[in-house]
């Protein structure tokens, strides 16, 4: 195989994967989402608590009532407590889910 035929398979195959990566991703987030991956998600006796890690490197501690799943992203909309330190989901919206 000729080097040029692999680079042209390798840059048609790049192509490829972020053409379907655009398409394939159809859910977009809102103005004002805070998106992120979801991780260490515990059960509550009124839901769930969850962490957060936003597009910016914040992590943000959750509660939720429907369970999020872990390493999965997400648009949520709500708003955080009185002294800051828990954002109480009001939507939440997976954008995309893991393979594991």
């Amino acid at each position: 195989m000729k080097k040029l035929d692999r680079y042209s398979l390798l840059c048609v195959s790049v192509s490829m994967i972020i053409l379907l990566t655009v398409f394939v991703n159809t859910s977009e987030p809102e103005d004002g989402d805070i998106v992120g991956m979801a991780f260490n998600v515990k059960t509550t006796q009124n839901g769930y608590t969850f962490s957060l890690e936003d597009t910016g490197g914040r992590i943000i501690r959750c509660f939720v009532k429907a369970e999020p799943s872990e390493y999965n992203i997400y648009a949520i909309k709500g708003a955080f407590s009185d002294d800051g330190s828990m954002y109480f989901v009001r939507s939440m919206q997976q954008i995309m889910h893991n393979e594991f």
